[in-house]
C-alpha cells in the first residue's frame, strides 16, 4: 500500500512537472536535462525547477522591462547623427556582424573613439581611480562583484571623496555576487558619503517562490562624466585576496579604458538595469558634445534574460561564420551550446585556425567535468586547447582575423547567453584586435597545450563522469 502510494506520488510529481517544461519554450537540451533530472530524482528535481527551472525575474520587473522596451528603441533612434556610422562603410563579414548587432540590441555603429587595453588588474585599478579623482560630473559603476581589501579600498576612497567634493555617484552591485561587501564597513563608508548604493536583484527567501534567484547582473561597466567609459572582465576586487582559499590562484583579467560616444551609451545601458531594479521612466542625460577622441569604431551590444532570444549567442555565431583565417577565444568557463560547438568545428573544417584559451583550474569542479566532455570533438578537428596554468584566467575576449574583438563580460556558456545581464564590446579596430590578439599569445606563452592522444588516454570512469555532467550542462 505505501509502496503503491509512494508510486503514485512518483508519477503525479513527474508528470506534472513534465506538463509544465512542456507547457513553455525552451531549448531542446535543456528541457531534456531538466526532464532526466525529474525521472531520476522527482523530489529533489521539482524543488530544482521551482527554483531554477525558469527565467523567472518576477512580474514588477517584467513589466518594467515591458515599459522600458520603447522607451530604450525611442533614445537608440536618437542617437546623435555625427556619431553614427553606417555599417556599409565595414567589410563584408564586419558589416554582417554590425547589422545583427543593431537588429538585436538597437545600437548603432558608432565613430571617433580611443581604445586602450589595459592588460592587469593593478593598473586597471589605479588608472580607474586616477579617472575617478578627475571626475568633474559624475561616475556610474556597475560590477558584478564588489569584495573589500586591498586596493579596492583605495576605490572605496576615491568615491567617498568624489562625492565630497560635488560629483554625483551611483554604484550598482549585483546581491549575490557582492553579498560580503554589503556587510562590510565599505559600504556604509559610501552611504555616508552620500554614494547611490543600487543593489540588484536582491535575494531573499520571501522572493524564492517568485523570482530565480540566480539570474544575476554580471556587467562590468564604469563610466565617467559620460566621455570615458571601462568594460571588460574584472570585478571589484583585489586578486592577491580574492577568493584565495579556492585553490585556482589569483585572478587574471583584462579591461579596456574607451573615450568617445559608447561612454554615453554605456552609462544609458547601465540607467535600464537601474530602471527595471528601481522603477521609473527611461531618461538618461543628453549626450555630451565630445570632440573627436579617436578613430575607432564600436558598438556596444547588451543581453540579459528579459530577452525572449539569446541575443549574444547569436552574435557570437555570426561572428564565427564571419571568420575566413583565424578565431582566437579566451574564457574562464567553456560550456557551449551544441550551435556554438558545431559553429566552431565547421570553421575549424574550413580551414580556419580556431584557438580556445582556458585556465587550467576553475573555481568549480561541475565546470571542469562539463568543459572536459567537449575536448574530444574539438580537438579532433583540429581546434587547439590551451590551458592557461598561471592562475584562474577570467579574460573573456574573441578575436577574428585580428580584425574585430568582441570584448567583455560573456562567458561561454549557457549561464551567461541565458540567465546573466551581460555587456559586450565589438570593437572593428584592426589595431585594437591587434593588441588583444597580443594579449592572447601572452596567455598562449604561459598555457599548456591538450594533446589528442594524451587526451584519448585518460581513464574511462573520468569520460563516463564528463558525459554524465555534460548532459546535465544546461541546469549550470
Amino acid at each position: 500500500m505505501v509502496f503503491s502510494l509512494l508510486s503514485f506520488v512518483y508519477l503525479a510529481l513527474a508528470l506534472a512537472v513534465s506538463l509544465r517544461i512542456f507547457s513553455r519554450r525552451s531549448s531542446h537540451g535543456t528541457a531534456l536535462a531538466w526532464l532526466l533530472l525529474v525521472i531520476l530524482l522527482p523530489a529533489i528535481g521539482a524543488l530544482a525547477y521551482l527554483l531554477i527551472g525558469e527565467r523567472r525575474l518576477g512580474r514588477t520587473w517584467m513589466q518594467r522591462a515591458i515599459t522600458l522596451q520603447p522607451q530604450i528603441l525611442r533614445w537608440a533612434g536618437n542617437f546623435p547623427v555625427k556619431d553614427v556610422v553606417a555599417p556599409a562603410t565595414l567589410s563584408s563579414g564586419a558589416e554582417s556582424i554590425s547589422r545583427l548587432a543593431t537588429g538585436l540590441a538597437g545600437l548603432p555603429l558608432m565613430g571617433g573613439h580611443r581604445l586602450q587595453l589595459l592588460i592587469d588588474s593593478e593598473s586597471i585599478m589605479r588608472t580607474l581611480i586616477a579617472d575617478i579623482d578627475a571626475a568633474r560630473s559624475t561616475v556610474h559603476l556597475e560590477f558584478y562583484i564588489w569584495s573589500a581589501g586591498g586596493f579596492v579600498d583605495d576605490l572605496v576612497t576615491a568615491l567617498v571623496n568624489a562625492a565630497g567634493r560635488g560629483v554625483f555617484c551611483r554604484a550598482l552591485m549585483d546581491s549575490l555576487g557582492s553579498r560580503s561587501f554589503f556587510r562590510s564597513t565599505a559600504i556604509e563608508r559610501l552611504r555616508t558619503a552620500g554614494v547611490e548604493i543600487v543593489e540588484v536583484l536582491p535575494v531573499n527567501p520571501l522572493r524564492v517562490l517568485f523570482v530565480r534567484l540566480d539570474l544575476r547582473d554580471h556587467r562590468k561597466i564604469a563610466v565617467i562624466d559620460r566621455r570615458l567609459a571601462y568594460t571588460g572582465s574584472m570585478n571589484i576586487a583585489d586578486p592577491r585576496f580574492f577568493k584565495q582559499s579556492a585553490g585556482v590562484g589569483e585572478w587574471v583579467d583584462a579591461m579596456v579604458r574607451i573615450e568617445g560616444p559608447a561612454a554615453w551609451a554605456l552609462e544609458a545601458v547601465s540607467l535600464s538595469l537601474t530602471v527595471l531594479q528601481s522603477g521609473g521612466d527611461f531618461a538618461p542625460p543628453q549626450a555630451p558634445a565630445l570632440s573627436l577622441a579617436g578613430n575607432s569604431q564600436v558598438q556596444i551590444f547588451p543581453s540579459g534574460p528579459q530577452a525572449s532570444t539569446r541575443h549574444i549567442e547569436a552574435l557570437l555565431l555570426t561572428a564565427i561564420y564571419a571568420a575566413r583565417r583565424e578565431i582566437v577565444l579566451t574564457t574562464p568557463y567553456f560550456v557551449p551550446s551544441e550551435m556554438l560547438l558545431v559553429a566552431l568545428r565547421s570553421a575549424a573544417a574550413r580551414g580556419v585556425r580556431v584557438i580556445l584559451i582556458v585556465p587550467e583550474k576553475v573555481d568549480s569542479w561541475l565546470v571542469r567535468y562539463a568543459s572536459d566532455a567537449y575536448n574530444d570533438d574539438l580537438l579532433a578537428v583540429g581546434i587547439i586547447i590551451l590551458h592557461f596554468a598561471d592562475g584562474l584566467l577570467h579574460t573573456k575576449s574573441m578575436v577574428i582575423d585580428e580584425q574585430v574583438t568582441i570584448f567583455g563580460t560573456v562567458n561561454l556558456d549557457l549561464r551567461s547567453f541565458e540567465l546573466n545581464f551581460e555587456i559586450s564590446l565589438i570593437a572593428y579596430d584592426q589595431q585594437f584586435s591587434a593588441e588583444v590578439r597580443e594579449l592572447q599569445r601572452h596567455y598562449e606563452s604561459r598555457s599548456r597545450p591538450l594533446l589528442l592522444e594524451k587526451w584519448r588516454a585518460r581513464p574511462h570512469w573520468r569520460r563516463v563522469l564528463e558525459n554524465a555532467v555534460q548532459v546535465m550542462s544546461p541546469l549550470l
